[in-house]
C-alpha cells in the first residue's frame, strides 16, 4: 500500500526525521502541506466567534438533540472550541455533534486527519473522532459493544463508557463492521491528547498523541475499514450516557488533509 500522505506532522517527528535520514528525503513530507495539490483544512479556534453553526450556517455543521453547541471560548491559550452535548442540564442520551459542513474528503485521496481534544469528565459520556459519511447522524455507531452503526461507512476513535472505559478504534464498510481494535487506551479528564485517523483506500490508521505533541500510540491498518470512494466529512461528537449531568469536549485544534486526485 503506498504511503501517499505523511500524516503524522510534529516538530518530534521532524526532529527524528532529521536525525536519522538528513537531507530533502527525510524531511520531505512534511513539505506537502504548501503544494497545489494537497487539499488542507486548519483551525485553531482563534478569534470571537464559531464560523459556522446549526442556526447560522457557516464553516462547521452542528447537529444536536435538544441544545448541544460549539462556541470558542474567551481568553484560551492558543484557542479553543468547546462542544456542549447540552447547554447546563441535560438528559440522557443527548448529542452534539459538529463537522465540515461538506462531504469532501475520501479514502482513494488518503485523507487524514487530527484533532487535539481534551474532555471534562470520562464518566457517562461517549465519544467519537474520525471520519464519517453522515453530517446529520445522532453518532455515527449505535452500539460500539457489538458494534452496530448509524453510518453506512466511518472509521473513528470511540470512547463509550456504555461499553469500557477506554479509546476503541471502529471501522464500517457500505454497513460491515471492521474488526475493532481494543487496546486499552484511556483518556485523562481534563488532559488534552492528539487523535488521529489515517485512511489509505480501504484501510484505516488511528495515532494518538500526548499534550505535548509525542506519539504514544499507532494502530497497525484496519482491514476493511471504509469505502475508498465514498465521500466522507471530519466528525467530533459528544453524547450524555445519563442525565442531569454535562459533558464538554474542549477542542484545542482541527487539522485535516489528503491529495487533490489519486493519480
Amino acid at each position: 500500500m503506498p504511503n501517499r500522505m505523511k500524516w503524522l506532522k510534529t516538530t518530534e517527528e521532524l526532529k527524528q526525521a532529521r536525525s536519522y535520514t538528513g537531507g530533502l528525503n527525510g524531511i520531505r513530507g512534511f513539505l506537502d502541506s504548501g503544494c497545489l495539490d494537497v487539499v488542507r483544512w486548519h483551525d485553531d479556534f482563534l478569534g470571537d466567534t464559531i464560523r459556522g453553526d446549526a442556526t447560522a450556517p457557516g464553516l462547521y455543521e452542528v447537529v444536536t438533540g435538544v441544545d448541544g453547541a460549539i462556541n470558542i471560548l474567551a481568553d484560551q491559550e492558543n484557542g479553543i472550541a468547546e462542544i456542549r452535548a447540552s447547554d447546563g442540564n441535560g438528559a440522557d442520551n443527548e448529542y452534539c455533534g459538529v463537522s465540515l459542513p461538506e462531504l469532501a474528503w475520501s479514502g482513494d485521496q488518503y485523507c487524514w486527519m487530527v484533532a487535539r481534544v481534551a474532555v471534562d469528565a470520562i464518566t457517562t459520556v461517549k465519544m467519537e473522532i474520525g471520519f464519517t459519511d453522515v453530517t446529520t447522524d445522532a453518532g455515527a455507531v449505535a452500539t460500539l459493544a457489538t458494534p452496530t452503526f448509524t453510518a453506512d461507512d466511518c472509521a473513528l476513535w470511540v470512547f463509550d463508557t456504555d461499553d469500557t472505559a477506554y479509546w476503541q478504534c471502529a471501522g464500517c464498510k457500505a454497513t460491515t463492521a471492521a474488526t475493532k481494535i481494543e487496546d486499552g487506551l484511556a483518556p485523562v479528564a481534563g488532559t488534552f491528547e492528539y487523535l488521529g485517523v489515517a485512511l489509505e483506500d480501504t484501510s484505516a490508521k488511528f495515532f494518538r498523541l500526548d499534550a505535548n505533541g509525542r506519539k504514544t500510540y499507532e494502530s497497525a491498518w484496519m482491514a476493511d475499514a471504509i469505502t475508498k470512494t465514498v465521500q466522507l466529512v471530519p466528525w467530533i461528537f459528544v453524547q450524555l450516557r445519563t442525565g442531569t449531568i454535562d459533558r464538554n469536549i474542549s477542542l484545542d485544534m482541527l487539522h485535516v488533509e489528503q491529495m487533490r486526485t489519486n493519480a
